[in-house]
């Protein structure tokens, strides 16, 4: 597995990010591409992986260090994710998903924790993509995924729309719904530090 530390080009003033470590997560991956949208052939792990890169940018201009757990596509098994997060300790651990249902109508955003002081992240996070994206609230859920009991930092794994939703599924092939979802993000993390004692 290769890690990528990329230096900002242009760093802005300083924001609550500034110094911080975080690792990005995109989900899926290699032969397991996650969600599918039957009608337009969109597969989640290539949306995972652009939001990441996109987010990636924008953390790296507010003065964050990012790490990612997959650059490109190779499958990352869960608990490796998690074994790389505690091995590097980031301040944070971020798994970007996209969910899906039979039925094409079925839209949302959900962000799931696991351990206690992951859900102020959680939280956060669900709250800026509601803002940016414009959908439902679904809600922040305590769940038992793998990368976030697994993980020890902070860790949170959000679920910002549909994928088997043929309008999020074109908002994404056309690039818009990436640049929302990053600037959710990013203004989760960025809100998340801001009220870190």
């Amino acid at each position: 597995m290769v890690i990528f530390f990329v230096p900002a080009v242009t760093v802005s003033a300083e924001t609550p990010v500034s110094g911080r470590t975080i690792m990005l997560d995109a989900g899926h991956g290699g032969f397991d591409p996650g969600a599918i949208n039957p009608r337009t052939s969109v597969a989640e792990k290539w949306i995972n992986l652009a939001v990441v890169h996109r987010l990636k940018d924008k953390l790296e201009i507010d003065g964050a260090t990012v790490l990612l757990t997959r650059n490109d596509d190779p499958f990352v098994g869960l608990k490796e994710r998690a074994a790389l997060s505690n091995m590097l300790g980031p301040d944070v651990f971020v798994s970007v998903h996209h969910n899906s249902s039979g039925s094409p109508d079925s839209n949302g955003t959900e962000t799931y924790w696991t351990n206690q002081n992951s859900y102020a992240l959680a939280d956060s996070l669900n709250s800026s993509l509601v803002q940016n994206m414009h959908t439902i609230n679904r809600g922040t859920q305590k769940r038992d995924f793998a990368v976030t009991r697994l993980t020890n930092a902070p860790a949170a794994l959000t679920e910002a729309s549909f994928i088997t939703s043929d309008a999020e599924s074109n908002a994404f092939i056309n690039l818009d719904r990436v640049e929302q979802e990053a600037t959710g993000l990013q203004e989760g993390l960025i809100n998340y530090f801001a009220n870190q004692n």
